[in-house]
């Protein structure tokens, strides 16, 4: 199975850091042409230093989703340069961790930051460039949301989890419009579990507890790589996933299983 994604131009939202950033590098390395933004300097010029050898396939811009005039900006450069986006990859997200367990406790200004964090950039995007995407009979939109949006029953971080369900819902609707479905454009979306990422808290947890949590909860008894949902990401944008659609697959040890 060979994968043909060159020169294929791919929108990676935060794709300086953790599964963005592995999908950056996935997606250069399969030929695509990518462009990817960041809030954060020092992780612009790392990442422009890190994927130097394809500085003429690799576009990073500043700025955060959550900006409505930065949304306007990079969109009219995109299309200023590209023409047209093939595929999208809502990466974007997190605040995960900005409310409080009870909660009551947590303030109305998170559950607003986080949901506009999480899915500004989904609908600016989408009413932007999928309509282009007709013109060209192609096109995918995949979303990272979390299992936390997929399974709502686990209960934590609810301020998370409505913002993570969202971006579901928000590629459901979108898998349905069949004026662009019927143009060969599909919108699915993967619901990771822990994945370890430098920075997210896994690797700032007690070893002990981690590893004893990790044998209860996750049946594959270990944490994810960023890598192997950036593969995932891969495959539903190939035409191997052309009749995917709709479609939100969970990628995270059988965690959801185990519940």
């Amino acid at each position: 199975m060979k994968i043909n994604l060159k020169n294929k131009v791919v929108l990676i939202s935060g794709g300086t850091h953790g599964i963005g950033q592995s999908c950056v590098e996935k997606f250069l390395k399969y030929g695509s042409k990518v462009i990817t933004f960041s809030r954060d300097e020092v992780k612009i010029k790392y990442i422009k230093k890190k994927f130097y050898k394809y500085k003429k396939k690799l576009n990073v811009y500043k700025g955060d989703t959550t900006n409505k005039v930065f949304l306007k900006n990079v969109s009219f450069n995109i299309l200023k340069k590209y023409k047209f986006v093939d595929i999208i990859i809502h990466n974007v997200g997190g605040g995960g961790r900005w409310g409080n367990s009870d909660v009551d406790k947590t303030n109305q200004n998170v559950w607003e930051e986080v949901y506009q964090k999480n899915n500004n950039g989904v609908i600016f995007f989408n009413k932007i460039f999928v309509k282009l995407m007709q013109k060209k009979n192609w096109g995918r939109v995949i979303a990272i949301s979390s299992i936390n949006g997929s399974e709502v029953n686990f209960g934590d971080r609810p301020w998370f989890t409505a913002a993570k369900a969202a971006q579901i819902a928000i590629m459901k609707n979108y898998s349905k419009m069949r004026q662009f479905t019927n143009k060969g454009i599909t919108f699915n979306s993967i619901s990771p579990g822990p994945i370890d990422i430098k920075g997210t808290g896994w690797d700032k947890k007690n070893k002990k507890k981690m590893n004893l949590w990790i044998k209860k909860n996750i049946p594959l008894n270990r944490l994810g790589k960023p890598e192997e949902v950036a593969d995932l990401a891969v495959f539903l944008a190939s035409d191997f996933a052309s009749y995917i659609n709709g479609c939100d697959i969970k990628i995270d040890g059988g965690k959801s299983n185990n519940i």
